[in-house]
């Protein structure tokens, strides 16, 4: 069957000069045809560069989901995520890894036929729209993840773009992403000789490589890691806070005030999230050490060859393994040790969750066996003898 002619889409045109029936001229200008739609953009001939824009912003414009508030089964899953892209995820402490994750969603929600490839078990019915999105694509996507961990951040950022396109007014109603069940809390938390064999060899090791000195010399190349793992154990302080941690004040960084021995862990830049980044005061102990790596020409509290760190896990696994522990110890593993110690010597409840940056009730849930105190009444009362 014969289908009519493609159309060309939005382009520029040099409208020429004309006279008007009133005997006015007008002189040529850049005009943008799309269709039976023209606009001028008011740029004479010799301003391409003018007109340009405009037409680049003709078409912004033309493709902004923002433009009407649209049904689930009118909206693509795709322009849900660009502009939760565009106006939160470029913010995020790590915008790489939310980019990522967002690649990962658009390539399997927002193209049907991809999805159907790379399905395993049943094949899911995608049309690319958000009226997609329910309990059993929810639970194909976590499949086609493979990592249930994983999986659930990206749908919860899913989540998240789709409120944010009800609030700009780009999607309709409500729409329900059905998450995997929580996996149980890590227990895996780390000894005092282990995180000091941790530190040890990350600022002493790897004098001789492959066991024969001069050869590959990498001496003091992971002092780095050492830094790292003092400044998370010592404060409980997240990944990203602690790799964002910086010596000078900036917007776009956390700010280690060494007079005040006080660490703003929050990026005056940053929007604030449910992971609360406290400003707390700095351990006398690691307060000394910072200000040892300050004097030494250090900008940031953890570098390497002179630069920010930006990303650790690879590094950190190498030394895990070389210390020979297991797979559980991971970055996020020094935040626990820190929260677990914490509890093992008694902190007052709030006081832990104001400092490590987490609710009272999170921390009971999760650590709160570890607290001396924990059940101290129920088992008093229950050695009591009744009268």
């Amino acid at each position: 069957m014969s289908v009519g002619p493609t159309g060309k889409g939005p382009r520029l045109w040099l409208q020429p000069e004309r006279k008007n029936s009133n005997g006015s001229v007008e002189t040529a200008r850049w005009a943008i045809r799309d269709g039976k739609i023209k606009r001028s953009t008011g740029c004479p001939p010799g301003d391409l560069a003018g007109a340009e824009a405009a037409l680049a912003e003709y078409i912004t414009q033309k493709h902004d989901p923002r433009r009407n508030v649209g049904q689930p089964s009118h909206v693509l899953i795709v322009d849900v995520l660009n502009v939760y892209a565009r106006d939160v995820a470029r913010l995020h402490a790590r915008p790489r890894e939310s980019a990522a994750m967002i690649a990962r969603l658009a390539s399997w929600w927002g193209n049907p036929l991809e999805a159907s490839r790379k399905a395993i078990g049943p094949k899911p019915v995608l049309t690319g729209f958000v009226s997609d999105i329910n309990a059993a694509n929810c639970h194909a996507y976590v499949t086609f993840v493979g990592a249930t961990r994983s999986a659930s951040r990206d749908l919860e950022m899913l989540r998240a773009a789709l409120r944010h396109a009800q609030e700009q007014r780009v999607l309709e109603g409500t729409v329900n992403v059905t998450l995997p069940p929580k996996s149980k809390p890590r227990e895996r938390w780390l000894t005092r000789s282990e995180v000091a064999k941790l530190v040890w060899t990350a600022w002493r090791g790897g004098r001789a490589a492959n066991g024969r000195s001069g050869e590959g010399d990498n001496w003091h190349m992971r002092r780095h890691l050492a830094r790292f793992i003092l400044l998370a154990v010592y404060t409980g302080s997240r990944r990203g806070d602690v790799l964002n941690a910086s010596f000078v004040h900036s917007v776009d960084h956390g700010y280690i005030d060494l007079e005040r021995g006080v660490w703003t862990r929050k990026a005056s830049s940053k929007l604030a999230t449910k992971k609360k980044q406290t400003t707390i005061p700095l351990p006398l102990g690691l307060l000394a050490h910072l200000r040892r790596w300050r004097r030494a020409g250090q900008t940031f509290a953890v570098e390497f060859n002179g630069r920010k760190v930006d990303n650790i896990s690879k590094a950190f696994r190498a030394l895990v393994a070389e210390c020979g522990l297991d797979k559980g110890v991971i970055p996020h593993a020094l935040r626990h040790t820190a929260v677990t110690w914490a509890m093992q010597n008694g902190i007052e409840l709030w006081e832990a969750a104001g400092y490590f940056g987490m609710t009272v009730q999170t921390l009971m849930e999760v650590y709160g066996h570890h607290h001396p105190d924990h059940l101290k009444g129920a088992a008093a009362a229950m050695g009591k003898r009744k009268r």
